[in-house]
């Protein structure tokens, strides 16, 4: 008798876009995951909107953006989470543009002051180390350069986790999620 092959069913991982999707969709889910990442508490947040498109018709000739998952809390901070799969060594700018769009669509109302934006969290969840120096997690501030104890307060953070990373006393949950990313793609 002939034996069949065995068949390897794929399993798409954690920083697919369904399975991302499907995750963060559930409010507790998303909540929990954040505060893991962010290493603070958030009274609680509106229900994430997945794949959340921003187009800007009046400029078709500009990149548009689909936030993978976008979170609004109750005190109205922004957090976008994005996973990144291929390390295009353009993380930098890719936030940066991210987060232009993010403050143009959804961070300051028409007459309003600046001091009435909101705070915005940038979160890249990736499979590769950025940075090259295994930490866990990688956070972003704008400092003045001569003088790193002063922080431009402008309410926007920029944070990588790093699957890749290595343990060095990071709380269990945030080696679970890096134990997350990094579950193999099949069974």
């Amino acid at each position: 008798m002939k034996e069949t092959p065995k068949v390897i069913k794929p399993w798409y991982g954690f920083l697919e876009d369904q399975v991302l999707g499907e995750f963060m969709s559930d409010k507790k889910i998303c909540k929990y995951i954040l505060e893991i990442i962010l290493s603070f508490k958030i009274k609680e947040i509106y229900y994430p909107e997945k794949q959340k498109e921003v187009k800007d018709p009046k400029h078709r000739e500009r990149k548009d953006v689909r936030f993978d998952i976008l979170v609004e809390d109750y005190e109205h901070n922004l957090y976008d989470v994005e996973a990144q799969t291929t390390d295009k060594k353009d993380l930098g700018w890719r936030m940066r543009y991210y987060a232009a769009k993010m403050d143009q669509r959804y961070t300051l109302d028409k007459g309003k002051t600046y001091r009435n934006m909101k705070k915005a969290y940038l979160i890249f969840l990736c499979n590769f180390d950025p940075e090259g120096e295994g930490r866990i997690k990688y956070t972003y501030h704008t400092y003045e350069d001569h003088n790193k104890s002063k922080q431009l307060q402008d309410g926007l953070e920029k944070i990588i986790i790093n699957g890749k990373g290595i343990p060095n006393g990071e709380s269990a949950d945030q080696v679970g999620l890096v134990n997350l990313i990094n579950a193999p793609l099949s069974t």
